[in-house]
């Protein structure tokens, strides 16, 4: 039996067995739910607005009663607890004064600088105290109302700053993807570039041959050709940075291929500039946010401001008292506190001026803020501007260089024209190639940043590129 050949054989066979791994593709809508599913940045905001729903919560429940129990066990000879813990067990006898050792006798006789023993060395004692207590907050300044406030203030912030990370985070997947679709554009141009280069290197060994041009006219033609298979290594690279960063946005940490689907354009709410300019200071997400901090900073004034005011709480309590395990005597309390700082030397005016220069500084920080929208709105809308420009010029810049390259490789076939003419009209073909593909991404991206800056970066402002 020969076993080398069937070896053979099944070794040849076996990649019809295998199935080969296939890139898993992802189109914008699939990108950006995978991203906001599993992006850590999510997690944060997650957790962020859980923070500030449970403070509101505490502010609420601020309102409420507080029932507290305890049980304390003590065990002293201190003539004045002794004597409490056995009033409180309801035990107290004539005999914790000394009775049982002829005082009484010596009262009688007028005797009243008596000492009874039993009163002053009453010998250790036990109590075992049990307490249920209720404290009801009635009036307190203010400060539980502000409290809440802060609070509500806060959620509504946390809100706004995940709405915020949404946004960002579509933004950035956007500029990813277009990142991709964009250095495939590249690829292309480098492709086209190559193959001119092959072209031009035949082209001119045929020349040599003939005798028609020198052979340095063949070294330049396939110099120029390793030049354009490094460009379009180069655009290869750039296209595996780009489906990494997509990669890292979804916290994809596998070694599984990624693929995008058809590339998208980004459309503006509004035109005008003004226009783009009031949205978004009225949607910006994150201009929202430092708003409603700016609320919150402001509650907490009134927080730190209450304790200037009177306070009123109700208290009810009932004690058991035992000087062993078990419930023992009950005894009821009843108190309403009125309370009324006069003074305290500046601690409270301060603290309320401190806290009152921090929201000073947060309402700064939120028209520094609005400036710097309002800026960033204009810088993104005039470079969009300028990029539609040189996206048009760029259009008719290749188009004039594809007839200029038809006309000097004519004449260079002709033998009219020299390789070192070919090579930079197709240098300027390429630029002007590469410059198309750079202003298309350029008038997207610059759109995206509108969308982020207004607070309208959405799915539904995205639409396929035909």
């Amino acid at each position: 039996m020969k076993v080398k050949p069937l070896v053979v054989a099944l070794l040849g066979a076996l990649p019809m067995f295998v199935s080969p791994v296939q890139a898993e593709t992802l189109d914008f809508k699939g990108c950006v739910n995978a991203t906001l599913n599993n992006n850590p940045n999510m997690a944060v905001s997650d957790a962020r607005i859980a923070q500030a729903e449970h403070a509101l919560q505490a502010a609420k429940a601020s309102r409420m009663p507080q029932i507290i129990a305890s049980v304390t066990v003590a065990r002293s000879d201190n003539a004045l607890n002794v004597f409490g813990m056995k009033l409180q067990q309801r035990q107290a006898s004539l005999g914790d004064f000394g009775f049982d050792n002829n005082v009484a006798a010596q009262f009688g006789a007028g005797n009243y600088g008596t000492e009874p023993h039993d009163l002053n060395y009453p010998g250790s004692h036990n109590d075992l105290n049990t307490r249920l207590e209720i404290r009801l907050p009635v009036w307190n300044g203010g400060k539980i109302s502000a409290y809440q406030d802060q609070a509500k203030a806060m959620v509504l912030a946390a809100k706004q700053g995940d709405a915020a990370t949404q946004q960002y985070l579509i933004f950035n997947v956007y500029q990813a993807y277009e990142g991709v679709h964009t250095a495939r554009a590249y690829i292309a141009v480098a492709k086209k570039a190559l193959e001119a280069a092959d072209a031009y290197v035949k082209t001119t060994q045929n020349l040599v041959e003939q005798g028609v041009v020198v052979r340095s006219e063949l070294l330049n033609a396939k110099v120029h050709r390793a030049e354009a298979m490094t460009a379009l290594e180069k655009a290869k690279s750039q296209e595996q940075i780009a489906l990494d960063s997509l990669k890292m946005l979804m916290n994809r940490q596998d070694m599984t291929s990624l693929d995008v689907g058809e590339r998208i354009a980004m459309t503006l709410p509004y035109e005008e500039v003004d226009e783009l300019v009031d949205v978004a200071l009225e949607n910006n997400p994150e201009l929202a946010a430092m708003e409603k901090q700016t609320v919150s900073k402001q509650a907490a004034v009134r927080a730190e401001k209450a304790a200037l005011y009177p306070s009123f709480n109700v208290m009810a309590r009932n004690d058991w008292n035992s000087d062993s395990l078990s419930l023992g005597e009950s005894a009821y309390t009843v108190a309403g506190v009125a309370e009324w700082k006069l003074t305290d030397f500046g601690v409270t005016s301060n603290t309320v001026d401190r806290v009152q220069a921090a929201a000073n500084e947060q309402k700064a920080k939120l028209q520094s803020k609005r400036n710097e929208v309002r800026l960033k709105v204009l810088t993104a809308w005039r470079n969009l501007k300028v990029a539609q420009k040189q996206q048009n010029m760029n259009r008719v810049a290749v188009a004039q260089a594809e007839e200029a390259q038809r006309l000097i490789m004519k004449r260079y076939k002709n033998g009219v024209s020299t390789m070192t003419e070919v090579l930079a009209t197709q240098a300027q073909l390429d630029k002007a190639r590469a410059d198309l593909v750079k202003s298309d991404y350029e008038v997207n991206v610059q759109r995206a940043q509108l969308r982020l800056l207004t607070g309208t970066m959405s799915l539904a402002s995205l639409k396929v590129i035909k």
